[in-house]
């Protein structure tokens, strides 16, 4: 008679996705990270791999060889399947790809509505074609168009053809030192080129207004109701945010407090909103009594939900989020076992056999990880309290899934945007009430713009809740202390850390002794790797010229301190894109002395910061910073008094003299950095 197993079903068993996901993954990332494979081997490896699993599964006679072979075989082929989803989906694989063509001219379509920059209006396009000796070819990719501001611009709308010149550039990074790899995300993304042009350059040859869709006309029709009764612009940027996934409004000063205090998630549509949108479908259909026929509920609220996503765009975040909806929806319906674990795997599984770079997107990340913290420690954090009032119940229950959440959320915030929101569980309480208040003031703004007395007022008291929301996240951001804004952590530390946290959760969720040892150990390792860290930061000396557009910027990295050594003005940008992440990076965030010597000793070399004529008297030198916008004339006086190893030249030189600048030093044998092309200087 044969027994049930008596063993505890292991991980893997309870949640089989888990281990169709790792090989996929795995696949993803040799695709991404190792050169030289043909397509043809991997094809054969999933197709010898799928047959010889198929033909195993038939085998009458079982055993553990036999097991271990379909085991191996089960992981090699997805882990070809994985490669495969990613070259498939890398436009560089496509024979039609624009950076492979060199035409008179492209064809293209704008994909969003033009977004203004400071002094150009910047165009998100597909090329669709490309015009040579007056033949249309076929042509794929996307890029962007930075068109020079002209009154003209406002004739190109979302939709139209435009006929651009064939002037792309490669999109690179300024090369700061720890900057946002633009490039990178840019080319996870498949966009890999840019272009500057004037509106005469560009020729509209279609119009969007008869191919428009009719979700786009109600995105339209929503935003502009969103417009004429929200009269504050910040809380118009909020709502068309929160509502239709619209963040070009947004109030970058406000996102960057909601980012600070942990809150920023109520911003992007992800899955809060799409459960704050079912429980209103499921209010609506509150006279469906009866269990048996709850589904119905599941059923009606599922293309509903799509229709809502497609609206606002679908953005990655609302995708995966309906995504994960949509399986435990249909769970639900057919009345399965409710395994949130596996029904998040398998979330993950479909969203990356469909866009395989999600892997690396920061936002997939972040979701991925709250869901899976939430399912693993929700329950036993809500269980250390229970609360007897209703209104108790609510806070306590927000407040366990801020915990819950922030658990492995937490350790990836810090790496990728260094910050850590200590007043979290008290910002995300307050997010919940008011995120549910706003968004119903929002729907009755939009429902009611018939009625403008009732849509007037909807209007006037979400802009009154916005405010005091904004105003309490303001206070909340102070109180954030400096030093918790500028933390660092590298991917080995991460790594360990993460590990730390697991094993920790193991010993308490399963108590096994093994486990607590396990995680003690990773969290001595940690502090281990922080302190080497610690002493590094102490003991570093490094004078770095940024390349910052038409700025020339150096400063002196001293231990944990910075000293600038030129006094040109900076934007709010650069200092919050450029310096800030650099300042981080290097634990030198407090700014030191400003010094006025010229001259200055670094790592054994002689660097000489040039601010203007040069002197009478020779000396010898290892570098020169051109500190101002010199001419190249002065280069022959530089040499016979300096004789310096290399010229360095900030940001303030024009692009346009800086090959002039390169033959002469060529001729000279000596080296020339110029930022603005070769990247920052580090020495």
């Amino acid at each position: 008679m044969k027994r049930w197993p008596t063993h505890e079903a292991y991980f893997w068993e309870r949640a089989p996705f888990f281990r169709l996901l790792l090989p996929l993954i795995a696949g993803i990332l040799v695709y991404q990270n190792v050169a030289g494979i043909h397509a043809s081997w991997i094809w054969s490896i999933l197709i010898a791999g799928s047959v010889l699993f198929t033909g195993f599964h038939f085998f009458k006679k079982r055993s553990t060889a036999v097991d271990i072979l379909q085991f191996i075989l089960l992981n090699t082929t997805l882990i070809a399947a994985g490669w495969l989803l990613s070259f498939n989906t890398d436009v560089k694989q496509n024979e039609h790809w624009m950076g492979r063509q060199e035409p008179d001219a492209f064809i293209a379509r704008v994909n969003k509505p033009p977004a203004e920059k400071d002094k150009t209006w910047k165009l998100d396009v597909s090329v669709i074609g490309n015009i040579r000796d007056s033949v249309v070819s076929t042509s794929t990719g996307k890029a962007f168009v930075y068109v020079y501001k002209d009154e003209r611009i406002e004739g190109i709308a979302e939709g139209d053809t435009l006929i651009i010149p064939a002037a792309w550039q490669p999109i690179k990074n300024a090369g700061n030192p720890y900057e946002f790899d633009y490039n990178r995300y840019c080319a996870l993304n498949n966009i890999y080129h840019l272009q500057f042009a004037s509106i005469d350059k560009i020729v509209k040859v279609n119009t969007s207004a008869g191919s428009r869709s009719w979700i786009n006309c109600v995105h339209e029709w929503c935003t502009a109701q969103l417009q004429h009764h929200l009269p504050d612009k910040a809380t118009e940027g909020l709502m068309q945010a929160m509502l239709i996934g619209d963040e070009v409004n947004m109030d970058s000063a406000m996102r960057q407090a909601y980012s600070e205090t942990g809150i920023i998630h109520i911003v992007a549509i992800s899955g809060s909103h799409i459960l704050f949108f079912f429980a209103i479908i499921s209010f609506l259909l509150g006279w469906i009594k009866h269990r048996k026929y709850h589904w119905i509920k599941y059923i009606v609220a599922i293309p509903l939900i799509w229709v809502y996503v497609v609206m606002a765009g679908a953005p990655p975040s609302a995708v995966r989020s309906a995504i994960m909806f949509t399986i435990l929806g249909i769970g639900f319906a057919l009345e399965k076992s409710n395994n949130s674990l596996n029904h998040l795997l398998a979330t993950a599984f479909i969203l990356l056999c469909a866009q395989p770079m999600w892997l690396f997107a920061v936002g997939f990340q972040l979701s991925f990880l709250a869901v899976l913290s939430l399912i693993l420690f929700y329950t036993p954090i809500y269980k250390w309290v229970n609360p007897k009032n209703k209104l108790l119940q609510f806070i306590w229950a927000a407040i366990a899934a801020s915990i819950a959440a922030e658990i492995l959320v937490a350790p990836l915030v810090v790496y990728y945007f260094h910050i850590f929101p200590l007043l979290f569980i008290v910002a995300n309480v307050i997010a919940v009430a008011f995120m549910s208040i706003i968004m119903i003031a929002g729907m009755a703004i939009i429902t009611f713009s018939a009625l403008p007395a009732i849509a007037g007022f909807s209007g006037i008291v979400t802009t009154y809740i916005v405010q005091v929301f904004n105003n309490m996240v303001v206070v909340m951001q102070k109180l954030n202390p400096e030093a918790l804004r500028h933390l660092q952590i590298s991917l080995p530390e991460l790594g360990t850390l993460f590990a730390a946290i697991g094993a920790a959760a193991i010993f308490f969720l399963k108590q096994r002794k093994s486990a607590l040892f396990v995680s003690l150990s990773g969290i001595s390792v940690f502090l281990v790797l922080l302190c080497i860290d610690e002493y590094g930061s102490l003991q570093q000396r490094k004078l770095i010229v940024y390349n910052i557009n038409k700025t020339s910027y150096t400063e002196i990295i001293e231990g944990k301190q910075y000293h600038p050594l030129t006094v040109d003005s900076l934007n709010a940008n650069a200092e919050k894109y450029i310096l800030n992440p650099a300042h981080t990076g290097y634990h030198a965030w407090h700014l030191g002395t400003i010094p006025t010597q010229e001259v200055w000793l670094v790592n054994g070399k002689t660097v000489l910061l040039l601010n203007g004529r040069i002197p009478a008297t020779s000396f010898p030198v290892d570098k020169v910073i051109i500190n101002y916008p010199a001419h190249t004339y002065i280069l022959k006086d530089l040499f016979a008094t300096f004789k310096p190893s290399e010229v360095i030249l900030p940001g303030n030189i024009p692009r346009k003299d800086i090959p002039y600048w390169i033959s002469v030093c060529k001729a000279a044998n000596v080296r020339l950095h110029a930022v603005s092309i070769h990247g920052a200087y580090i020495l």
